[in-house]
């Protein structure tokens, strides 16, 4: 039986990949690099996997953080993972159109524009709560630092019905936001046949 080694430069190219949006589901990266080196990096400890809602998510460990420049120990959570995954998913879709995505603007979120608008891009798998997306609105769309906020998620039909609805047409003591301001969308939760495609509206 031959038994092969990988040397720590063999892992950084994955390290940089899962350290990008903080974290890789499993299958994606066994994919673009092979089972054979993602099982390595596993038994190396250059990342760890979780198992969670939307599958196996893959995130580093001291090692792995070391080799992308970053420094200490980070235990996310379950949640942090699959927003992480979300926001991935996003990303790659945009991408695949064509269009280029910022990552350095804020933290858990991206930035795209087209010739017609400026956009924020959110992902919480399990929505969003509503107070903070009438302020986001109200901070960055009103008064014009973007066209629009793009919220993606993991929601179902109802799950997307019971954000959008109060945040669209809400109690008369409330301001509706426009729905082309805020924008909510769902994505299919990662599954093995799963096919991801643009929801309408994004672009």
């Amino acid at each position: 039986m031959t038994v092969s080694v990988y040397r720590a430069s063999a892992f950084v190219e994955l390290a940089h990949d899962i350290k990008l949006f903080g974290a890789m589901l499993k299958s994606q990266a066994e994919r673009q690099y092979g089972k054979a080196l993602v099982s390595q990096a596993l038994a190396q400890r250059v990342c760890t996997e979780r198992k969670t809602q939307a599958g196996s998510i893959l995130f580093l460990l001291h090692f792995g953080r070391k080799l992308t420049g970053l420094a200490g120990a980070f235990t996310p959570t379950d949640d942090a993972l699959m927003n992480a995954v979300c926001l991935r998913d996003a990303a790659t879709l945009l991408q695949t159109e064509g269009i280029q995505v910022d990552l350095e603007y804020r933290k858990r979120s991206l930035v795209f524009e087209t010739p017609r608008k400026r956009v924020l891009v959110l992902a919480q798998h399990d929505g969003y709560a509503l107070a903070a997306l009438r302020r986001m609105h109200k901070t960055l769309v009103t008064h014009g630092e973007f066209d629009q906020i793009q919220l993606f998620t993991y929601l179902d039909e109802d799950g997307l019905a019971a954000l959008s609805g109060p945040l669209y047409d809400p109690p008369r003591s409330s301001t509706p936001v426009p729905p082309d301001e805020v924008l909510v969308l769902a994505l299919p939760l990662p599954r093995k046949m799963r096919v991801l495609t643009m929801p309408p509206g994004v672009l």
